[in-house]
């Protein structure tokens, strides 16, 4: 593991951790919904990047955490996708979260059960990028399918919706952010540790500021309280 990479795990472990204290003194200060969820997928990505930098410090994924890494990287679209679901369209974010916590609890049925193939654990931005191949169980396929299919769409297009319809420029960090995610894990899948560790920190940091923004921006209950 190069110097670079190193640096890069660290620094998006630390960067995760600060961001998701921020964002829970945010939810704690005006219990908004979409802050408690959001604070939950960024602590969940840095967990998730926490798993990649111990694989890192030991040569390799080990057993039980790259299965903790299944479970946490397949929640984290799906928490922040209930996170922009709660935001824009709050009357529905029950019902998504419901949907995003029972394939969280399918995919770690999976990854409690499925057998790993150990030879494809050593590279461990590979192994993460393509969980499918190292842990091709039915259930971690479907629950990775099924939750980034609902919460990256709803993270990516529910933000797209929403500055079109309110063109308040929050919403389009949160799209970009989002965007950064996925270029970081395409570029995991194919083995580059150049962009991925600096993608996650820059889409945390967007994403970061995009739900700061909608947390400045009165609420209609909030502004009926005031008056």
């Amino acid at each position: 593991m190069t110097a670079f990479l190193w640096v890069a795990a660290i620094a998006t472990v630390i960067v995760g951790a600060v961001l998701a204290s921020q964002l829970g003194k945010k939810y704690a200060a005006k219990h908004r919904p979409y802050a408690l969820w959001w604070t939950v997928s960024f602590a969940l990505a840095t967990l998730a990047a926490l798993t990649q930098l111990v694989a890192f410090a030991q040569g390799g994924f080990a057993g039980w955490d790259y299965r903790s890494y299944i479970v946490l990287s397949a929640a984290v679209p799906g928490f922040m996708g209930a996170g922009t679901i709660y935001l824009i369209w709050r009357r529905f974010g029950h019902w998504f979260l419901g949907a995003i916590g029972l394939f969280t609890v399918i995919g770690a049925i999976g990854a409690a059960t499925t057998a790993l193939h150990p030879a494809l654990l050593g590279q461990v931005l590979q192994a993460s990028a393509r969980v499918s191949n190292v842990a091709p169980g039915a259930l971690v396929t479907l629950a990775y399918i099924v939750l980034g299919t609902l919460g990256g769409g709803a993270l990516i297009l529910g933000a797209l919706y929403s500055w079109w319809r309110s063109r308040q420029a929050y919403n389009l960090l949160i799209a970009l952010g989002g965007l950064v995610f996925v270029v970081a894990d395409t570029s995991a899948g194919l083995g580059s540790g150049l962009l991925f560790f600096p993608g996650q920190i820059i889409g945390m940091l967007l994403l970061y500021f995009g739900v700061a923004g909608s947390n400045e921006v009165p609420r209609p209950q909030e502004v009926s309280r005031s008056a």
